[in-house]
């Protein structure tokens, strides 16, 4: 599939499936389009459509780990690509005790102005800050997709868990409804910092690639305010027949303390 910035070509190993941008962006532009649509220096207009997700939405995730976890209260957690800190800082009021990893300065730094929140540029800064810190939940939300080597990251990630705890990936799926309806024009793969895109197997064998073991999808469901009659009704179907937007993919860490 061809885009504007790039193509989108798909692994056709019978067991993978996952679909790729090439060529990528390089390091420089990357900086640049996150710059440009995520974190910018000035007011372009772009931020709000590429970085926000309204607090409703992260109070729901809470409410539903709530009910697949129990209390959230005092387990520490680790938002990986935190960009301003906007899920750390909802899920502190559920309890959580929060720290994020965020490449971009700017949005780093407004991370890390959120009470009792420590933001560290990578993992290595945290490593090097925290040696021996564990967390009960590590959390991507919409962020593999912008990873240059996901499995890799996902591997480093599983070693920080506590014992129990739980590793996890929201993206969005390419076998969703729609994706299938919007094709080249479907918001996920219109944006230039997406490199890799998602369906069931492919997101599993990634995470199996890196190690991982107990995986399973969780299927989520989201009210979303902005929706009007029509949308809600659009949605309530697609989640029906297994073609909603969102894929959450959890791996829990059953090694002994």
């Amino acid at each position: 599939m061809r885009l504007s910035h790039t193509s989108v070509w798909e692994c056709s190993g019978a067991d993978c499936g996952l679909q790729f941008a090439s060529p990528q962006l390089t390091n420089e532009e990357l900086a640049r389009a996150y710059t440009t649509f995520y974190y910018p220096t000035t007011d372009n207009g772009h931020s709000i459509h590429y970085g926000s997700t309204p607090e409703a939405i992260l109070r729901q995730l809470f409410l539903q780990l709530l009910d697949r976890i129990g209390s959230l209260d005092g387990l520490r957690m680790l938002d990986y690509g935190c960009g301003r800190g906007a899920l750390s800082r909802i899920g502190q009021q559920f309890g959580l005790i929060t720290a994020g990893i965020e490449q971009d300065p700017i949005a780093r730094g407004i991370a890390a102005a959120i009470p009792k929140m420590n933001a560290y540029a990578n993992l290595e800064e945290l490593r090097s800050a925290e040696p021996t810190r564990q967390f009960d939940l590590v959390i991507l939300r919409n962020v593999i997709e912008h990873l240059r080597r996901p499995w890799s990251d996902l591997q480093q990630l599983r070693g920080l868990l506590s014992p129990g705890g739980y590793l996890g990936a929201f993206t969005m799926n390419v076998r969703c409804l729609r994706a299938r309806l919007e094709r080249g024009e479907w918001a996920n793969y219109e944006k230039p910092t997406h490199l890799y895109y998602f369906d069931r197997k492919s997101l599993a064998r990634v995470f199996h690639t890196a190690g991982c073991a107990a995986v399973s999808e969780w299927k989520l469901k989201f009210r979303y305010p902005h929706h009007g009659m029509l949308r809600r009704w659009f949605y309530e179907i697609a989640h029906l027949v297994d073609l909603s937007d969102g894929l959450f993919y959890v791996s829990r860490n059953d090694r002994a303390p």
